[in-house]
């Protein structure tokens, strides 16, 4: 519901968490409410209502925190503001089974969903969550991996677990219609179910819609059922697109296409030490600091002569005496006296005493005396100890990439080894009956697996571990078995075809079985279907990138989408964006308003050094040749009609990239 606050929005007479507080406060001995916002309003229940104490963090284990922070008693629920017919026996029925099991969370389960923010946790795990939310821990399923967890059938009242995340959901609540969603979690704490005198408190926590957007990690490390892992995944790309006014699948902008991928990545946080040389192309996984002072020592910034201002005539010439020299690595031992100077090269440690070089171009060398002439200003041409960087600051940043200058920055720290992200792994495969693998004799109809090899080559410019499971044919058995076994080893998987009108009906109800992928006609020209979303197994989840089949439609897909969403999950925190420069056309370019298009450019410069670009020639989504002889895409804007010739369009440079 974008920026309202869902618990005080009215349904049949009364606000959302009215109908909330009034089912939970007969099974429970008090209610501490937890808002981060409108507090006025949530004190008309005359009870206890607190803040998020976790920085700027209010997700669901924000909530409970503060919950569990506040209560003295053992034991903390967990229920949501919307959820407005929320069961009546709800609290004993987990109590009895987190007594009968000893777990430390008990879980609500309908229809083989999990309902992880109808819960009740022991609040001896106070310590437990602190600590993981003090090491940057954040997501419900990553605590819930750590602990204990047992899961509580309610199939028999599944239908009391409805929620609302949108307008539209509670006007059809209003009507009687159920809409099942899932929502960011509320919290309770009690003792006994039962709310006799002495019970502990029970504390329901209105949702703050804005910021509760638990986004799931590239990979889930739990042990809990796929199932939990999937109800996260089909809530949270719920609640994204739901914020949205302009979400419509079958027309997405392009932008917007960005936006919710973005908005549902995780990077991985798994480093490992490795050998320096070997750090090229990789993601740092902590801040490199300087153990060294580098320069270590002041020294001379250019070849001359090494002396102490103080020596020197204010507005004559003054004649020194040359008493040494001193070379990179080699300094001069000796200490300046009055009168005396030392020749200095670049980079020599400067001698003690002196302070000031003056460069050997403008001095006169007369057999072991040199003239200096007036003007010179103390401290000129030195570099101190320290000007480039200091011992115990940061030199470089988790989650920049190692280049060329990075990497011997790190060597001039004198770092054998260095802490990065380790490597994504992705997971690449074709699908279709008519795909034949290169090298063999084509039949009727087929024709060469060209896509993957056009991934391949994307994917290795991004130094990502890459898993090529070549072919898998249009059979369901093959295509869930060839999901099942990416989703285990990859952090994302990447396919070409099967998400075309036609295609999508075969591969959706498969995709819907093992995880939760949305299927789009994006606005955009080539590559306008488009699947996104993950997949989970054995506990393990995956990003899915569905991309079209024809060869151009798939590198476009691949670079508008897919090549951020893979830099940002391997833990990229630097500005790797594709820039656009503006030039003009040389061309016409027939274009609608209403998608944004990709053509395949050429960008040259003519002898008067003035740049500008035309198009390829034929455009068509299966003609790969047009990106071979292009150097850049041309982006037409989304609203943007035609183009005439001279007119300034933005190009994306291929150089880097393709």
């Amino acid at each position: 519901m974008g920026g309202i606050d869902k618990g005080l929005q009215l349904f049949r007479g009364q606000r959302l968490v009215d109908h909330v507080y009034a089912r939970l406060a007969p099974q429970v001995g008090g209610i501490i409410i937890s808002a981060n916002q409108n507090h006025d309003a949530y004190k008309s229940f005359g009870v206890r209502v607190v803040s998020d104490a976790i920085g700027n963090f209010a997700g669901p284990l924000a909530g409970l925190h503060a919950g569990m922070s506040v209560s003295r008693r053992p034991y903390v629920a967990t229920v949501p503001c919307d959820s407005p017919f929320l069961p009546e026996d709800l609290v004993a029925r987990l109590m009895a089974r987190l007594n009968e099991s000893g777990a430390a969370i008990a879980v609500a389960t309908t229809r083989g969903r999990p309902e992880p923010v109808f819960c009740l946790v022991q609040r001896s795990v106070l310590e437990h969550l602190t600590n993981f939310l003090k090491s940057g821990g954040r997501k419900v399923y990553d605590w819930y991996a750590s602990l204990a967890v047992v899961e509580v059938n309610f199939d028999d009242q599944a239908d009391a677990f409805s929620n609302i995340n949108t307008r539209e959901q509670l006007a059809d609540l209003e009507t009687g219609a159920l809409a099942q969603a899932g929502t960011p979690a509320a919290t309770a704490t009690l003792g006994h179910p039962s709310p006799a005198p002495g019970n502990p408190v029970a504390s329901a926590i209105p949702d703050d819609a804005p910021a509760r957007t638990d986004v799931p990690d590239a990979v889930a490390r739990t042990d809990l059922p796929d199932a939990l892992a999937r109800t996260n995944l089909r809530d949270a790309l719920a609640r994204v697109v739901s914020c949205m006014d302009d979400y419509d699948p079958n027309a997405l902008k392009v932008e917007r296409a960005r936006a919710v991928i973005h908005s549902l990545l995780k990077p991985i946080v798994t480093t490992e030490r490795v050998a320096v040389r070997a750090a090229l192309g990789r993601v740092l996984g902590e801040d490199v600091i300087s153990t060294v002072d580098v320069p270590a020592h002041d020294n001379s910034a250019m070849d001359g002569y090494a002396l102490r201002h103080a020596d020197l005539e204010a507005a004559e010439e003054t004649v020194l005496r040359v008493a040494g020299s001193a070379f990179a690595g080699k300094q001069y031992e000796g200490k300046l006296g009055k009168g005396e100077c030392v020749r200095i090269m670049t980079g020599a440690v400067m001698p003690h005493g002196a302070d000031t070089v003056v460069i050997q171009e403008i001095v006169k060398l007369e057999g072991d005396k040199v003239r200096i002439p007036a003007g010179q200003k103390q401290g000129q041409n030195r570099r101190l100890a320290g000007e480039d960087l200091r011992v115990g600051k940061p030199v470089l940043k988790a989650g920049q990439a190692v280049g060329p200058a990075e990497l011997g920055l790190i060597a001039s720290l004198g770092l054998a080894e260095v802490t990065l992200r380790r490597r994504l792994r992705v997971a690449f495969f074709s699908t279709g009956d008519e795909l034949a693998s290169v090298g063999s004799q084509l039949k009727p109809g087929e024709v060469y697996d060209s896509n993957r090899y056009t991934l391949y080559g994307m994917l290795a410019r991004l130094n990502c571990e890459l898993i090529d499971m070549g072919v898998v044919r249009d059979d369901p058995a093959s295509l869930e078995q060839a999901l099942k076994t990416a989703a285990s080893d990859a952090d994302a998987i990447i396919t070409s075809g099967g998400v075309s009108v036609g295609e999508a009906d075969f591969i959706r109800e498969l995709l819907g079985k093992l995880g939760d992928v949305v299927f789009w006609k994006i606005a955009m020209k080539p590559g306008r279907p488009m699947a996104f979303g993950r997949i989970v197994h054995a506990g393990k989840e995956a990003h899915f990138f569905g991309l079209p089949g024809n060869p151009v439609a798939v590198m476009v897909t691949f670079y508008q989408f897919v090549r951020d969403a893979l830099l940002s999950l391997s833990g990229r925190t630097d500005d790797f964006s594709l820039p656009l420069l503006q030039v003009p056309c040389t061309a016409a370019i027939k274009k609608a308003p209403g998608r944004t298009e990709f053509q395949r450019g050429r960008l040259t410069c003519d002898d008067q050094g003035r740049w500008s670009v035309r198009p390829t020639g034929a455009q068509g989504s299966g003609v790969l040749r047009s990106m071979s002889e292009a150097n850049c895409f041309i982006v037409l804007e989304h609203e943007r009609a035609s183009v005439n010739p001279g007119e300034p369009v933005q190009v994306q440079l291929f150089e880097g990239l393709v």
